[in-house]
């Protein structure tokens, strides 16, 4: 016959609770299984590949937006020069190739009508031509460092304009048609000699065809976007009524007779 099982034997064939307890404590004081660690690793990689993309593009957008501030803080400055200069413009002084005067540059002039700081660096600029206290690599060129992260069209200088028209120089405010579509500051190429330059030469740009490639040797055309030497880098753009504009580089420059640099076709092709 079956042999009766009654409630003594149970209890005594039970596992007392207290073991139990001892056991899932003793499991937690082991940590994770080799399996459970791996599958931790991935699911947090995981993550960082989604999120890493998405934290480059914000800090990037950030950049352009402070960037864009800079260069809103030089054009109101050059408006309270202009207001105290019988409209006058300001004027470069550092060419290409680390030679000029750098007293008459705007990089010293507009120091004293900017509200603060006047910052002439963008926050994305890693030339390795800033001066080791600057944070850069020290680089020179003829003994000279990088300045300033912008420069000034040419277009708008008493000294170094292209010298093409008989209304030039166009260095005062009556002498702009359409300031709202004239450039003035913009973002100077990183790398070569206009690296240590306060302003580009935008003659020598040439055609459509032509421009992107030419203009990246002078201006950093890809500074916020885009391919590099392309019509559709993006960069800042400071305009004459003080507004700044993030915008490809074919928009600002579509050759000699389209462009936002030269006062007397100013345009912006949307």
């Amino acid at each position: 016959m079956p042999r009766r099982v009654d409630r003594d034997d149970l209890r005594r064939t039970r596992t007392p609770r207290n073991k139990i307890v001892m056991h899932v404590k003793h499991r937690a004081a082991m940590g994770f299984s080799l399996i459970e660690l791996l599958v931790v690793i991935a699911v947090v990689a995981l993550l960082i590949g989604i999120l890493l993309p998405s934290l480059g593009k914000a800090r990037r957008a950030g950049w352009t937006v402070r960037c864009q501030a800079n260069l809103r803080s030089l054009q109101v400055a050059q408006q309270l020069y202009a207001d105290q200069h019988r409209g006058h413009l300001v004027d470069v002084g550092l060419s290409h190739g680390g030679v000029g005067d750098a007293s008459l540059s705007w990089t010293r002039t507009l120091e004293s009508f900017c509200e603060g700081v006047l910052t002439l660096r963008c926050p994305a600029d890693r030339s390795p031509y800033w001066s080791l206290e600057a944070g850069g690599q020290g680089l020179t060129i003829n003994g000279a460092s990088r300045a300033s992260s912008y420069g000034m069209n040419n277009h708008l200088s008493r000294t170094y304009n292209p010298g093409l028209s008989p209304r030039e120089p166009f260095d005062r405010m009556d002498k702009i048609d359409r300031p709202s579509l004239t450039i003035q500051f913009l973002i100077m190429a990183e790398q070569g000699d206009y690296a240590v330059s306060d302003h580009p030469h935008v003659e020598a740009w040439g055609d459509a065809s032509r421009g992107p490639t030419l203009a990246q040797r002078q201006v950093q055309i890809d500074r916020h976007g885009g391919p590099p030497r392309a019509a559709t880098s993006l960069s800042n753009w400071g305009f004459l009524d003080t507004h700044v504009e993030t915008l490809p580089f074919g928009a600002v420059y579509a050759g000699r007779e389209i462009n936002a640099f030269d006062p007397l076709v100013a345009t912006i092709s949307r």
